[in-house]
């Protein structure tokens, strides 16, 4: 893991935990440099982690302030942390349905923006928060970039396997969000009725460099899911 986010995560650890309840605001960078023994673009990127997902907020001038949580439990859309880092506190787990490899065909290799044929990993995974379903996943994943998955991967979590073990840097995603109603079949997954609503997430996800390694449809319960967006006036 890029060792910001290994500082990002140690700071959030640290706010959950109460550290800096009675003050409302963090130390100074300087101060915080310290504590870490890492360099100001180090602890700036980790700032900005949190910043993103709505947990710190800058005023420029004064320092950094901790936001007070008004929505619990949602999934923060402009994060690509994967599932697992969204409900770190919650009982969670994947129940895989089908992990296979195959080949793009002309639909695969536009949304992973590869060569016809290229060897690929399709996942279709449950996602369950507390033991109750929460989404279901199809997932295409380039092999030459990740060339392998196997079942344990995918159990737990398949990002925290591309940076911890393959050593890759997740970059951005392009997200396109919609509503449709559930299939027969996803229904049944979700332990919902046919044609009941379901939000969708569509993304596509890059590695730094800009190379594309996962295309994946994600179909959320409507009960379960909410969602979050941090707006900023630029």
């Amino acid at each position: 893991m890029m060792k910001y986010r290994v500082v990002a995560d140690q700071l959030l650890e640290e706010i959950a935990h109460g550290k800096y309840k009675n003050e409302n605001r963090l130390p100074t960078e300087e101060e915080l440099i310290t504590e870490y023994g890492v360099s100001r673009n180090t602890l700036r990127n980790a700032i900005d982690v949190l910043v993103d997902k709505s947990i710190l907020y800058r005023v420029q001038g004064s320092g950094i302030y901790i936001r007070k949580p008004i929505y619990q439990d949602t999934i923060t859309i402009n994060s690509i942390r994967g599932f697992k880092e969204e409900f770190k506190n919650k009982k969670i787990h994947s129940k895989i349905i089908t992990l296979e490899q195959g080949i793009a065909d002309e639909k695969i290799s536009k949304r992973l923006q590869c060569e016809l044929g290229t060897p690929i990993y399709f996942i279709n995974r449950i996602r369950y928060v507390e033991d109750k379903p929460f989404s279901i996943e199809y997932s295409y994943f380039n092999k030459d970039v990740i060339p392998y998955i196997g079942k344990e991967i995918a159990e737990d979590s398949i990002y925290n396997y591309i940076e911890n073990d393959l050593k890759l840097t997740i970059g951005f995603a392009d997200k396109y969000i919609f509503v449709e109603k559930l299939s027969k079949i996803n229904s049944e997954y979700l332990e919902l009725e046919e044609a009941d609503p379901s939000m969708v997430i569509e993304e596509t996800v890059f590695l730094s460099n800009g190379k594309v390694f996962n295309h994946s449809t994600v179909i959320h319960h409507y009960k379960q899911a909410k969602f979050f967006a941090l707006a900023k006036n630029w």
